[in-house]
């Protein structure tokens, strides 16, 4: 009975890491479109790779302050 436990957590466990992973991966192409926009809006056209570094620091903000919102 205790195993049936422990594979039930860890298939717990696997399904909460792929669906955060999959949000993260979401959070991520949406904040590169509207970073992308707004440059484009404000007429810059940065550098593809500043573009994709300053979405990434935004969703790691973005995911680091809600789990410390949560927590």
């Amino acid at each position: 009975m205790k195993r049936s436990g422990l594979v039930d957590s860890l298939f717990v466990t696997i399904v909460a890491s792929l669906i955060l992973i999959v949000m993260g991966l979401i959070y991520l192409i949406l904040t590169l479109w509207i970073v992308k926009f707004s440059s484009a809006f404000m007429g810059l056209s940065p550098d593809s790779n500043y573009v994709i570094i300053s979405a990434s620091i935004i969703v790691s903000g973005i995911m680091i302050g809600s789990a410390i919102k949560n927590g």
